[in-house]
């Protein structure tokens, strides 16, 4: 279509009707007419009109012309194409072409004007025909459609919106249409059935389906006496929902409409309304405990109509004090005036008037009781008005002032304790932890947030009796287990608090928390039932842990869950001062998320290798932190605490995007890329998308799915079965290899492995680090794998081999890959890419342990015949003073400038870390001072580190004169006394005692 402004007229397009020659002179003048009806319909038609000669000339235009009609100037030249998307233009020449074929063609378009506003249009394409037939011209009819279809736009959306409020309400819509027996429904009324919205007809008989069998044979009859007299009905009932099977309460209203002197349909709105109905009975329910409660009290309690004086409610208590019958009570509402002592009537009338002023009143006053005596009562009335502001009930308690000041304390102590085990409840709680917060900061206390674990399901098993017995008897040894000075509160169901101040230590508290602990699991008998009962404790300090009581019971209750997560009956502490594992884990904790964001992470990568030729046939990539304090920290330390803080995601699949990168790298450098294995967190797979993502980094660096291996832990599949395997078919489809690791310490069956269809079996290090004649089970464990594995075509790969033996097993076995320090560590980036060109690893020789070089003191170092049992603290981390509890270590040689000890915390050589070791050598007790100078790597995740001293001249030589009898001692092959030496496995003490 060409950009021509449009000059031509109305004489125009009269002339392309004159063209044949043999017409006669009557005939001129009838297609003179037609010429000018044409021109007359042309000129003004509401559309516009444009006449386009076979070559896409604009000969004519009716009105305005196009330019404008985009929102051009005459003048203006532009594209026709740049206001067409690419198949809306290739539609309009196919449409032009067409036209010029003859053939009348109608499309709508979308345009964009000039100011790239969008125009819906409507365009006919009308091919203009000589007599003979021949084509001369096109005529498009051009129609603007934007308002149309923007009222569509918005008739849809509110649609929407009627939708959407209809759910926000819980209201769905019907009709019904009474001769076709058919119900239309909004979707939200398909919603509240529970119906399956791809149903195609809905009866009557439909929602009867669903309805409750007591709530059946009345709302048929509402429904079919509406339908046999035409009137409008309104019916409540309960339905079961068809896809949740739970019970829901419904309110129907319907109008019925006419047509032809009789009912034609039901017009109606259906409410949801279960929310509101349960929590009317959880209140009648409440109100029942309440009156059930009352009548157990004291005191009397009492409700009555303000105007008739008709009592509704009297409690118990009432009629013992007033030795009236209740029946007397409730029957007679004058009764209440005559008792009155006539001496104190008027005054008791005269008081009434404050109530109409919206004022309770308490009073004293006699009365004469119904066994002929006369009591004084202590009188609290409470006016009750409605939403209009009427005054319509007066509620009371009534309470015998003869002891009046018994029944005050009482009153408080029911105020202030709980009512089942008579402890101090939250609100004398809440008083005695203010009180606390109040004193001075010197004034240190300790909070224990106890909760029994499954306690609900003594409750739902042996019913609420039952449970209400064991919480007293679970109070009662609480009571027993706490020392003088404690305080002891149940704040709710099966939750107590204790307080306990001016304690001599940290570790009276631990130990206090263990013998409640303790305590509590003995058995408990009720009623011939012998239940175990076990509790979980958070524990939290002030003012460390908060200096107000809510931050207090806030941090002590989130310690209590951390308790829950790792398997309740322990307790747990909300600070990080409890040990030095525990510091360690709140400042890794602290620190992750900067650590994600600066990309403090770095992959190392253990090698593993053919059993038989040590050739390298894949590696396992490991994630590492170089942290800034602690320096290197393996997965083990971290990746738990990620998987709590929901950051597993963001790590895991930046090991995953790294791995992929670093194999495209290495493609490009030549080198012979091996299959890399990446363990992925349980949590990982049971989130979607991540067939997606890892296929999308495939494409992304060009990198074959065959070097990719993805390692899962047999619990993985037990976790979340359908979603895991579902998500393991997908990685398989895109190539990616499936390992399972840890095999034999979860719980998977051999039916899992068939259905799992792995590809790689990894058998645990526990089985294989026991390898000996001697230990047969796990030799049988590992021979059986091997040749399941063998069975079920799938390669097999043994972690951890560290000595000469196990590999010698193995290739016996005919193991095909070793993963374990007897090849190789974890190693970085740029070892492992020298380990790539050679291609093969040797076994390392057996290792000798050696302090460096550069660490050797010129003093003695004297060598214990068996470790000794020692304590380290931290107490300055980067000239900061912290207070932390401490870990046990154990002491190999000590010498007046250092020692050296066994440990199973991984600690950085860090000169800002400074700290003191306690050990008893020959009955004298010594606590040095000192920094880690050198570390170096044992067994089983253990470690050697050198310490260097740094003691005062007097304690140097209390040390040495020690140093010098025990040296003695040795030398004349005599035991050392009073020492604690470790007598067993060094490497299984340290673990045991510091996991």
């Amino acid at each position: 279509m060409g950009n021509n402004s449009g000059k031509h007229g109305a004489n125009q397009l009269s002339s392309l009707f004159k063209n044949k020659k043999d017409e006669t002179a009557e005939d001129n003048t009838d297609k003179n007419l037609l010429q000018h009806y044409s021109v007359s319909l042309a000129m003004y038609h509401p559309d516009l009109i444009v006449v386009l000669s076979p070559n896409g000339e604009i000969l004519s235009q009716n009105r305005g012309s196009i330019n404008e009609f985009f929102g051009y100037t005459p003048s203006e030249s532009f594209d026709h194409e740049e206001l067409l998307s690419k198949k809306d233009y290739h539609q309009l020449k196919s449409a032009l072409y067409q036209a010029l074929k003859g053939k009348t063609i109608r499309n709508e378009m979308t345009f964009l004007n000039k100011y790239k506003e969008t125009l819906h249009t409507n365009l006919t394409f009308i091919p203009i025909k000589h007599l003979n037939g021949s084509i001369e011209g096109v005529s498009i009819i051009v129609r603007d459609n934007t308002t149309h279809q923007q009222t569509l736009a918005e008739l849809e959306l509110n649609k929407s919106h009627l939708e959407h409020a209809q759910q926000i309400a819980k209201i769905g819509s019907w009709e019904y249409v009474i001769d076709d027996d058919e119900i239309f429904c909004s979707d939200y009324t398909y919603d509240i059935f529970g119906l399956d919205k791809s149903q195609s007809t809905v009866s009557m008989d439909t929602p009867f389906e669903f309805m409750h069998p007591d709530d059946y044979e009345k709302s048929r009859n509402i429904v079919e006496s509406a339908i046999a007299k035409g009137t409008s009905y309104i019916s409540e009932f309960r339905i079961y929902h068809g896809k949740t099977n739970k019970i829901r309460y419904l309110r129907v209203q319907a109008e019925v409409m006419w047509k032809n002197n009789k009912p034609y349909k039901f017009v109606g709105v259906v409410r949801d309304y279960t929310t509101q109905q349960l929590l009317e009975i959880k209140m009648d329910e409440s109100k029942r405990n309440t009156r059930r409660l009352l009548d157990y009290l004291a005191v009397g309690f009492w409700l009555k109509e303000y105007d008739t004086g008709k009592v509704e409610y009297i409690s118990k208590g009432a009629e013992e004090i007033l030795q009236y019958p209740l029946k007397e009570l409730y029957n007679d509402p004058k009764i209440w005036l005559n008792i009155v002592h006539s001496s104190d009537k008027e005054k008791v009338m005269e008081k009434q008037s404050i109530l109409t002023k919206g004022k309770s009143l308490s009073h004293k006053y006699r009365i004469n009781c119904g066994d002929g005596t006369t009591k004084w009562v202590y009188d609290q009335t409470v006016p009750w008005f409605n939403d209009e502001g009427e005054l319509t009930h007066l509620f009371g308690m009534l309470a015998d002032a003869t002891s009046e000041i018994e029944m005050q304390e009482q009153l408080k102590h029911f105020a202030t304790h709980d009512t089942l085990t008579a402890l101090p409840n939250q609100r004398s709680l809440y008083e005695k932890v203010d009180d606390l917060c109040k004193d001075e900061p010197s004034n240190n206390f300790a909070l224990f947030y106890l909760d029994l674990d499954r306690f609900q399901l003594i409750n739902d098993s042996l019913g609420y009796q039952i449970g209400d017995e064991v919480l007293k008897k679970v109070a009662s040894r609480l009571l027993s287990a706490i020392p003088d000075g404690g305080y002891l509160a149940r704040i709710s169901s099966n939750d107590f608090i204790v307080l306990f101040e001016k304690y001599s230590s940290k570790e009276f508290i631990f130990n206090l928390a263990e013998q409640i602990i303790e305590a509590i699991e003995e058995p408990v008998t009720v009623d011939g039932y012998e239940m175990y009962v076990t509790t979980s404790i958070g524990i939290s300090f002030f003012p460390e842990d908060g200096d107000n009581k809510l931050t207090l019971i806030e941090s002590a209750h989130a310690a209590l869950f951390h308790a829950k997560q790792l398997g309740k009956n322990n307790y747990q502490l909300y600070s990080f001062t409890r040990d030095i594992t525990s510091y360690k884990k709140y400042v890794l904790e602290k620190d992750m998320r900067k650590a994600i964001e600066k990309e403090e992470f770095e992959i190392y990568y253990q090698p593993q290798v053919a059993t038989s030729t040590g050739v390298i046939k894949g590696a396992e990539a490991l994630i590492r932190w170089n942290h800034e304090e602690w320096g290197m920290v393996s997965p083990g330390e971290f990746i738990p605490l990620a998987e709590e803080n929901h950051l597993i995601h963001q790590i895991g699949d930046w090991v995953i995007e790294n791995v992929c990168k670093q194999i495209r790298i290495w493609k490009d450098k030549g080198y012979t890329v091996r299959p890399i294995s990446i363990n992925v967190s349980p949590i990982r797979l049971m989130k979607k998308g991540l067939v997606e993502f890892v296929a999308d980094l495939l494409n992304k660096y060009d990198v074959p799915a065959k070097f990719l291996e993805l390692e899962i832990t047999e619990g993985s599949l037990l976790k979340s079965e359908k979603n895991v395997l579902n998500t393991l078919d997908g990685l398989r489809e895109l190539g990616v290899k499936i390992a399972i690791d840890d095999f034999g310490t979860g719980f998977a069956s051999l039916t899992y492995l068939r259905e799992f269809n792995a590809d790689t079996i990894k058998i645990d290090q526990v089985f294989v680090q026991n390898i000996n004649e001697e230990n047969k089970k796990d030799t049988a464990i590992i021979s059986s794998v091997l040749h399941l594995a063998k069975g079920m075509d799938m390669k097999v790969i043994a972690e951890g081999v560290e000595e000469y033996e196990q590999l010698n097993f193995l290739k016996q076995k005919e193991c095909d890959e070793i993963q374990g320090y007897l090849f190789s560590k974890p190693v970085s980036l740029d070892i492992f890419e020298q380990m790539l060109e050679t291609g093969y690893i040797k076994p390392t020789k057996p290792k000798v342990n050696k302090m460096p070089e550069d660490e050797r003191r010129s003093f003695y170092r004297l060598k214990f015949p068996t470790p000794a049992l020692g304590e380290m603290t931290i107490m300055e981390v980067n000239e900061k003073k912290v207070n932390l509890g401490s870990a046990q270590v154990l002491v190999e040689d000590i010498g007046l400038g250092g020692l050296k000890i066994l440990s199973s915390l991984k600690l950085p050589v860090n000169s800002t870390i400074k700290l003191t070791f306690d050990i008893e050598l020959m009955s004298e007790e010594f606590q040095l001072d000192g920094l880690l100078v050198w570390k170096d790597e044992a067994k089983r995740d253990t470690f050697h580190y050198g310490i260097e001293f740094n003691i005062s001249e007097p304690e140097e030589d209390r040390l040495a004169g020690v140093i010098n009898r025990m040296s003695v001692l040795l030398r004349l092959n005599k035991p050392i006394p009073d020492t604690n030496f470790i007598n067993q496995n060094p490497y299984t003490y340290i673990q045991k005692n510091n996991t």
